[in-house]
């Protein structure tokens, strides 16, 4: 199943980056001459968007889409945006898998959000009819990202927010950590997206071999290039330092086996929160105190570990 909704999703994600509302995009075989549109229709995405572009493209969507929206960012989202690249989910509704696709854009001065959903195709999975255990791992496919394998943004807001409630219910510190590759940019513009996505890989692996039990040690990929990591039981001087360790420990290059083999290096920023720094239980209000940290160490050049 996780290969048939990452094929599809991967369709829907091209078809979206290329700014083509035509028809829905369909499994096929590259033709001749698609690398020379896909550039074009990556010029089309980097240029200056008006809110009649985004409009325009919301009623070309609506024909490929089965629900597209587009809404304005409430102030204090615009004041915090950041553009996150596009967002891919999946959603269960009515035993049927939807692929949602997110993406924030600026236009006209304004922060806008825009939303667009389609069934994937072949994937008619009736809850009714499914076994406990179907029913399972069609979740657990979801909750992953397709790409690198670790659990997704789906379920660092459904079922990692809730734990951290049951940690707190507990009397339990909790600390969260955010992991971004520095230079994301001038890596994909460097090397090109297939690269960018083994490194993206390739260190979502490296996290995963130390943080993978869900009940305590989990990291997530939120954005293209952005990891979240969770673990109960330690205060942010405790994780920073076993984080420190842990990245003073693995590799800082990655072997890029596309075309000629070389070496890339993998550079990353890591920045840590925990709950007791904050009052109650205001989760949100930690992961945006872990941010303005990583910001923080980004802006001291990178490549370290914060210090509390």
């Amino acid at each position: 199943m996780l290969v048939s909704v990452a094929t599809e999703c991967y369709n829907h994600y091209n078809y979206f980056e290329l700014g083509q509302a035509t028809s829905r995009p369909r499994r096929q075989s590259v033709p001749q001459g698609r690398k020379r549109r896909a550039d074009d229709g990556e010029k089309r995405m980097k240029k200056e968007w008006t809110e009649q572009d985004l409009r325009e493209f919301v009623r070309s969507a609506q024909a490929a889409f089965e629900d597209v929206t587009l809404t304005e960012a409430d102030e204090e989202a615009a004041r915090s945006w950041q553009d996150d690249g596009l967002m891919v989910d999946y959603e269960l509704r009515n035993g049927q898998v939807d692929c949602v696709l997110r993406r924030q854009i600026v236009a006209d001065g304004k922060v806008w959000k825009l939303q667009m959903t389609a069934p994937l195709a072949g994937n008619d999975l009736p809850e009714d009819r499914m076994s406990p255990r179907e029913r399972e791992m069609c979740r657990d496919d979801m909750n992953h990202d397709f790409l690198s394998g670790v659990f997704n943004r789906r379920y660092f807001e459904t079922e990692f927010c809730t734990r951290l409630d049951e940690w707190a219910d507990q009397h339990r510190c909790a600390s969260l950590a955010l992991v971004a590759l520095d230079n994301a940019d001038a890596l994909r513009a460097g090397y090109g997206p297939v690269v960018m996505s083994q490194l993206v890989c390739f260190v979502a692996n490296q996290w995963k071999k130390h943080f993978d039990r869900p009940a305590e040690r989990v990291v997530c990929r939120l954005a293209d290039s952005l990891f979240v990591i969770g673990c109960a039981d330690k205060n942010c001087k405790e994780l920073e330092e076993e984080l420190h360790t842990l990245y003073g420990q693995m590799p800082h290059e990655c072997v890029a086996s596309v075309g000629l083999m070389k070496m890339v290096p993998i550079p990353q920023s890591i920045a840590v929160a925990c709950t007791s720094e904050v009052r109650g239980r205001n989760w949100e209000a930690v992961f945006q105190l872990c941010r303005q940290r990583l910001e923080a160490v980004q802006q001291a050049g990178g490549d370290q570990v914060s210090q509390s």
